[in-house]
Order: structure tokens, then C-alpha cells, then sequence
């Protein structure tokens, strides 16, 4: 029978690209079952109803579920404590304390470069170094960083944390290479489904990381020796690279 992994978050900005990489590359090796705030029909795909603000729902949708992968939270930079304190810190603790009663094997937390964008670029931030976060939306991803340790620590609940880049799919490239002017912590399609999987297969005993959501680029704002080495992620994009080539072609458009 194959692992289970409860998607949260499957249907946001982020979702549709995991998605698209999954049937491609990963379906045959783990279930996604899909978790939602409102009634969606995923074909192909089981859904579940879920209310972050309540643990016995959260609990029931995890039941036989081995992995939860939580990308579901407030991901406005801007928002106000207002609009974050109940996704991002409430709904975050009830996630981890829904899957310790559960019974879960992991936790896949999406943290953000907005952790440490705290850091001047051309700076390669380390995993171990102190989270400097940008604003309150920053500040709530540093919180669920330190329950994905707490829970790890104190619950041996294994937790991922994945501080996930300025994401790129692959319908948005073009749109992202002409309206940035720096790629030092983009992160493709493909390499953060890549990231998700080797975080949802990795061994059981690694318990507790803080990983760089980016992909293999020429300047890098995050550094990546340690996810290679501790989960076997190889990012397979620069953004560099295929910003330079879409931005040639542009040129040559107009």
C-alpha cells in the first residue's frame, strides 16, 4: 500500500505546479490526498474538508496519514497581525498538534525566504544562522520553524522545514524573469516538487531540518550544501540561466 501524504494548500499560488509534477514524476510512489477549507472536485484525487481552527478535523483528516504536507497559510508579505494570527499561527500549531494525536510520521512545513530576508543579498544564509524575518508574515514563519523543532524535539514528530523562494511555475516564467531584478533565491517548478518529494521520502531519522527554497542558481541567497547532503536534493534550474534566455527573446520581440 502506498504512504498517504495530506496536501493542505493544494489548491493556492503554489499547489497547481506540485501537482503537475506529481502525475509526471511521483505518483507511482505515494498517495496525495488533497485537504481543503471549501468542497473542490480534484479528478483523480480524494478530498477532505478541513478547518485549521479545529484539531478534531484536522485530527479525522489525518487518520492513516503518514505525511502532512502544509502549505496552507496566509502568504501575503504584507498582511497584518490581524489577518495572520489565525492561518499562520494558530492554524500552524493546530496542524503540528493534530498530526502528533494522529499518529503522522512527518510534518512538511512551507516556511519562506521572508525568515531571513533580513540578510543583505550576496550573503549565503546557512541553516544555523539566526532567522532574521522581514515583517510579521517573516516573524510567523520563524514560529512554525520553531514548532517543527519542538514538535521533532519533545514529540518525535520528524519536521521539514522548507523556507520556500520566490517560486516560479512554469506558465509564470516569463511574467517573473521581466519584472524581477535579482534570481539569487528563485526556485522552479520542478526543483521545489523535487524538494517536496525528497522531504516526503526521506528517512525516518532525519527528524528535524531548515531547508533553502531555491534552485541551483549562480548567486544564491541561500545555501544548499546541507539539503544535499542530509535529504539528496539537487536542484536542476537556474534562474539565471533561463532569465537570461527569456529575456533575450523578449529583446529580440521588440
Amino acid at each position: 500500500m502506498k504512504k498517504k501524504v495530506l496536501f493542505l494548500g493544494a489548491t493556492g499560488r503554489i499547489g497547481p505546479g506540485i501537482l503537475e509534477e506529481y502525475e509526471k514524476h511521483y505518483k507511482n510512489e505515494y498517495e496525495f490526498i488533497i485537504g481543503s477549507r471549501r468542497e473542490i472536485t480534484l479528478a483523480g484525487y480524494k478530498t477532505v474538508l478541513v478547518d485549521y481552527l479545529d484539531i478534531e478535523n484536522l485530527k479525522k483528516a489525518m487518520k492513516g496519514v503518514s505525511v502532512v504536507l502544509n502549505l496552507g497559510a496566509q502568504s501575503d508579505p504584507k498582511a497584518s497581525f490581524d489577518e495572520l494570527i489565525e492561518p499562520n499561527i494558530i492554524g500552524t500549531y493546530n496542524v503540528f498538534e493534530a498530526a502528533r494525536q494522529a499518529g503522522c510520521e512527518r510534518v512538511i512545513f512551507a516556511s519562506s525566504v521572508h525568515a531571513i530576508r533580513g540578510y543583505p543579498f550576496g550573503h549565503e544564509v546557512r541553516a544555523d544562522e539566526t532567522p532574521k524575518p522581514s515583517g510579521l508574515y517573516g516573524a510567523s514563519k520563524v514560529f512554525g520553524e520553531g514548532l517543527c523543532y519542538v514538535f521533532s524535539q519533545n514529540h518525535a514528530l520528524s519536521c521539514l522545514a522548507i523556507r520556500i523562494g520566490a517560486y516560479v511555475s512554469d506558465k509564470e516564467r516569463e511574467k517573473v524573469c521581466l519584472s524581477r531584478d535579482n534570481y539569487d533565491y528563485v526556485i522552479s517548478q520542478r526543483d521545489l516538487a523535487q524538494l517536496i518529494h525528497k522531504c516526503i521520502v526521506a528517512p525516518q531519522k532525519v527528524m528535524y531540518a531548515v531547508l533553502p527554497g531555491i534552485s541551483n542558481n549562480k548567486k544564491k541567497y541561500m545555501n544548499l550544501d546541507e539539503a544535499k547532503k542530509l535529504i539528496d536534493y539537487h536542484p536542476q534550474d537556474d534562474a539565471f540561466e533561463f532569465c537570461e534566455k527569456i529575456k533575450k527573446m523578449n529583446a529580440k520581440k521588440n
